[in-house]
């Protein structure tokens, strides 16, 4: 690891703990903070709100669902900070819901409808108040991403680094990120490769990534930080 590489980490130190403090609970919406996923479990309770997360502009992502036995097809309209990337956690501040019942709002200047909702095809259309519209198709019935089954959660892992840690059908996965800007650090880890090459700077490996409670066990050198290991979120539906 090169000095300035150390140094620039070392800076982020409070920016980090703070992500640490809040993330648990930024983790389930409101109603849910409070409960904690049992691994195993057919659907833990923040698996009822998890989807395919799209941005949709204006700090908003729209999390995508379709389980004809959750209602059927779904949008919900929640608030994420300004960095977010594709593929970070989503389970932020809920801002509203589209369904059947509900297909039309309107969330920081952009309006939202949930069209075809009772065909096979329904789609997420967003216009803003420049006239311009984009359309998100829902993932299809019946896949995992529809169901709610990879669940997503960041944590921090000390010297300015946060783990963005995900489990589904394919297994567990994290990537890493700058705490302060969100840019991408090191590599990828999963089953397929499970420990990240020296060349990263820092160690992480997951521990048992095909049993029922894998852990990703980082070492973060540089950084006054010991190793540490992180539980994975259990899957939203049965693998």
């Amino acid at each position: 690891m090169s000095a300035d590489f150390v140094r620039h980490r070392r800076s982020l130190l409070t920016a980090s703990a703070l992500l640490g403090t809040l993330g648990a609970t930024a983790l389930l919406p409101p109603a849910t903070a409070s409960a904690t996923p049992t691994a195993g479990a057919a659907a833990g309770p923040s698996a009822r709100y998890a989807g395919e997360a799209v941005a949709i502009g204006q700090d908003m992502v729209a999390v995508l669902r379709d389980d004809p036995r959750a209602g059927g097809p779904e949008a919900w309209i929640r608030a994420v900070p300004a960095h977010w990337r594709q593929g970070d956690a989503y389970m932020y501040r809920v801002l509203t819901r589209l369904d059947q019942a509900h297909g039309t709002a309107r969330e920081r200047g952009l309006s939202l409808s949930l069209v075809g909702a009772g065909g096979s095809a329904p789609v997420l259309r967003v216009t803003s108040a420049e006239g311009g519209t984009h359309t998100f198709p829902l993932p299809r019935a019946g896949t995992p991403d529809a169901r709610g089954c990879t669940l997503v959660q960041e944590s921090s892992i000390g010297a300015g680094t946060v783990a963005v840690l995900s489990n589904g059908p394919r297994g567990p996965e994290a990537f890493f990120k700058n705490a302060g800007d969100g840019t991408r650090v090191a590599g990828v880890v999963d089953r397929a490769h499970p420990a990240l090459p020296e060349s990263a700077g820092f160690v992480a490996r997951i521990v048992n990534p095909y049993g029922p409670n894998p852990e990703l066990l980082t070492t973060m050198e540089g950084g006054g930080h010991p190793a540490g290991t992180t539980d994975f979120p259990a899957p939203g539906c049965v693998k």
